[in-house]
Formats: C-alpha cells, structure tokens, sequence
C-alpha cells in the first residue's frame, strides 16, 4: 500500500469515515485473493463513451454514502457512550442503516475503479469528487471549539485504538458463524464501538483526531512508532474483514 494511502487509513480510522476504510482495506485483501489479470479483463467490459460519466456517477454515490453514514456513526457513538451495546447489538443496528456499496452495485471492485479514478484524474468532476472522499471538510461553529492535539497525543490515541481493536478481533473470534457477518458493517462495528472508547477516555471526537491527523501528516508519515501501530491496526482490521483468516 502506498504511503498516502496508509496516512489515509490512520485518519479514516480514527475518523470512522467508511466507505475510506473500508475500500483501502479491501484493496488489500483483492490484491490477495485476486488474480493478477481478473480485474483488468472484467473492465474491458465497461463501455469507453459512458466510463467517465460512470466514475463521476459512481464518485457522487460513494460521497453521499458516506455522508450519510457518518451521521448513523456518530449517533451511534453516542449511544454507545451512554449504553453498554455488546457487538452483535451494535452490528444489527448498522446493519439497518448501513447504504448500498456504490461499487458491489455497479459491480466493480476496488482495483478497477482505482484503475478508472487513475485513467480520469485530471477530469475536474473526478478530481473534486476524490477530494471530498478523501477529506470531507469538518464543520464547526468555532475555532475556539476545536481542541488542540499534538502529534504524541496522536500516537497515544491510536496505541489506544490498536488495543481495543485487538480486543474487539479477540471477541469476533470467539464468535461461531463468523462466515454469516457482512465484513463492511463488521469494520464499520469496530469503528463506532472504538470510537466510543476513545471519546470517553480522551473526550477527543473522531473529526478531532482526523483533524489532527491531517494536520501532522508530515510528521506521522516518517513516525516509526506511528507507522508500527497503524500497520499492526491494518492486520487487526483486516481480520475483522476476513483478509487475514484465510
């Protein structure tokens, strides 16, 4: 995975922001379970006249996903701030509010439409759509309201992260009908029960640490220590995904 890509999951992470995550981490685990020439003979199929239109098309879908998401995720928080939801109870209530994947409905997977996001970059709508997938603005009322985190306080907050997730994958492995759990919501459970955990315990929002992440990106991207929990994270969340329990 490339490195802005890896900086990309820290703060999609942190920041529970989906369709982010789920597709980088899924991109991991098509480049193991795929054939090398699967993905490029299944997009010869897609027409030449109607694939930018497609991948604008798709760009808009994937954002609106997203936002919308992102607001079940954090009612969801704070309900999980308030009550102790186990984590079945906590994937059923997703899995009732959880959209469509713009992607499984088009039928392509994350290879393919990276390889198309690739071929139409330049495009403005592309370009704009990739930016507010990649770094949805976080509103606030003020300036004052945003709290200052450093970059160690950063690091700290995801070794946190990193236990609980390894938490979470202890309990999923316990569980018997592993195989019956759609893998999206299953990240999607993760993010919103660690969340939860990181709010109560450093009153920090997941839009405080993706601020911070991006504010510090430079930084982190060259921290050893940084680098090591997010990768450990990956593995964590990548198991939860079913990458890993082959």
């Amino acid at each position: 995975m490339e490195g802005w890509k890896k900086l990309l999951l820290a703060a999609a992470g942190a920041a529970g922001a989906s369709c982010v995550l789920y597709y980088l981490l899924r991109e991991e685990a098509e480049n193991k379970q795929l054939p090398a020439d699967d993905g490029e003979e299944k997009e010869k199929k897609l027409t030449p006249e109607g694939e930018l239109a497609q991948v604008q098309q798709i760009l808009s879908e994937i954002v609106s996903s997203q936002e919308k998401m992102l607001g079940h995720m954090k009612n969801l928080t704070r309900e999980l701030m308030s009550k102790k939801l186990s984590f079945d109870q906590t994937y059923k209530r997703l899995k009732e509010v959880q959209p469509d994947d713009p992607l499984e409905r088009y039928g392509l997977t994350f290879q393919q439409f990276d390889a198309l996001l690739g071929k139409h970059q330049n495009d403005p709508k592309v370009k704009e759509g990739i930016h507010h997938i990649m770094g949805m603005p976080v509103k606030t009322d003020s300036p004052a309201e945003v709290p200052v985190v450093s970059a160690d306080k950063v690091i700290e907050v995801h070794k946190f992260m990193l236990e609980e997730v390894e938490k979470l994958v202890q309990q999923f492995k316990t569980l018997k009908s592993q195989a019956t759990y759609d893998s999206k919501t299953v990240t999607l459970t993760a993010q919103a029960m660690v969340g939860a955990k990181v709010e109560e315990k450093f009153d920090l929002t997941s839009e405080d640490i993706e601020r911070a992440v991006v504010r510090y990106h430079e930084e982190l991207a060259t921290n050893k220590e940084f680098a090591s929990v997010n990768m450990q994270m990956q593995k964590a969340m990548s198991y939860l995904m079913g990458a890993e329990k082959a």
